[in-house]
């Protein structure tokens, strides 16, 4: 069998639905090579303050593409090594090794205010088809109705345990939350970087 190739204009993608797009990747992936699922994993990035930087992001406006999150989702393949990354909103190559996205677009956090450190909770990509669930109520303004960016146009992802669990995700507090919650360090070794 053919080995399945990710052609990143054949992806479903919405901007500002990070969590949406790498779950739509991992099923595309599921339904395409389904025994390459067991290399994937879906990355959420945040911290307690829900206040991340990280660089080279398309909808940054400043010469250095820094852009501040709440959190944000990317896609480790771990198949090979150096792992790579998928991040659909980074001005990177898609994927980009994971060397140079930690190096460009996570960077060291040295010169980084403590308040702003990223935490990593690292989830099996089978695991995040099956328990993620979204109604993206995250997204609605203070009216409760309007949607502070389009949504996508197919319906919210639940499941049978759930409608809207996604806070269970971004939460780096929480220790019973779905996958591990790594610091950079860890996830540096995790990466194999």
């Amino acid at each position: 069998m053919e080995m399945w190739v990710v052609n990143r204009d054949q992806c479903v993608y919405t901007s500002c639905y990070c969590e949406e797009n790498i779950w739509k990747l991992c099923e595309c992936w599921k339904q395409n090579n389904p025994n390459h699922l067991n290399s994937l994993y879906a990355v959420f990035i945040s911290n307690k303050r829900r206040q991340i930087p990280i660089w080279e992001q398309k909808s940054a406006s400043n010469s250095e593409h820094l852009a501040i999150w709440d959190y944000h989702v990317i896609l480790v393949d771990k198949s090979s090594s150096p792992s790579v990354i998928y991040d659909f909103d980074s001005t990177l190559p898609f994927p980009v090794s994971a060397t140079n996205y930690i190096q460009l677009a996570i960077r060291d956090e040295i010169n980084i205010v403590h308040r702003y450190h990223r935490m990593f909770r690292v989830i099996p990509a089978q695991e995040y088809l099956d328990v993620f669930a979204s109604d993206r109520s995250h997204m609605l303004k203070e009216d409760k109705i309007t949607y502070i960016a389009s949504p996508p146009s197919y319906p919210p992802i639940c499941n049978q345990k759930s409608t809207n669990n996604i806070n269970e995700f971004i939460d780096m507090e929480s220790k019973n939350g779905p996958g591990i919650v790594m610091n950079l360090t860890d996830f540096r070794r995790f990466l194999g970087i």
